[in-house]
């Protein structure tokens, strides 16, 4: 019998060991917000009010899929604040994922915004002859808890509902997370 299990534990390899993730530095949170009561309602996010407060026109909220709120200002921008339902992403995921040369975005920008780690991961250029006035849109993410990713942007480019920022949508994704950290602290 002693003979029979020595030949079959010498009969079995073992796959060899995946190999290791990349370390990758992740900013910390520097204290959980309530990403659940995101996940339940992506509204809870941002007001119209505030966006009032910083020069934004008129405008009303638009539930337009799961995970998803849309403010609509005017005829042409939006401001949208998302979650990509089933994942439930964290700032991790999003380091690591750019580490493993997954995409991510055409821009990579690290941010710290009240404390909290923020990467603006995607700007959608002018055209050639308009480039120093600025891109259309932007995309911020901002990690607000361990599990949450909060997706921010903001299609401002020449238009006048978005006030102050026409030729700034990445500081109006940036002011905005300002306004959804608050919001999210209780």
């Amino acid at each position: 019998m002693a003979g029979g299990l020595a030949v079959l534990s010498g009969c079995g390899t073992s796959p060899p060991p995946p190999p290791p993730e990349p370390s990758v530095p992740v900013p910390p949170i520097p204290a959980q917000l309530n990403g659940n009561k995101f996940i339940a309602d992506p509204c809870s996010a941002i007001t119209v009010e505030q966006l009032r407060s910083i020069g934004f026109g008129e405008g009303k909220h638009e539930q337009t899929r799961q995970g998803q709120c849309l403010i609509v200002l005017g005829r042409s921008v939006d401001v949208t604040t998302s979650w990509f339902p089933p994942l439930r992403e964290s700032i991790s995921t999003l380091y690591n994922d750019r580490a493993r040369g997954r995409d991510t975005g055409n821009h990579w920008e690290e941010l710290t915004i009240n404390g909290y780690p923020a990467v603006i991961v995607d700007v959608e250029e002018n055209i050639s002859t308009k480039r120093d006035e600025g891109p259309l849109a932007c995309r911020l993410v901002l990690g607000v808890d361990d599990n949450t990713l909060v997706h921010i942007k903001t299609n401002t480019r020449g238009k006048p509902e978005a006030g102050p920022w026409q030729n700034d949508p990445c500081g109006a994704v940036t002011k905005i997370a300002e306004f959804v950290i608050d919001n999210l602290r209780g």
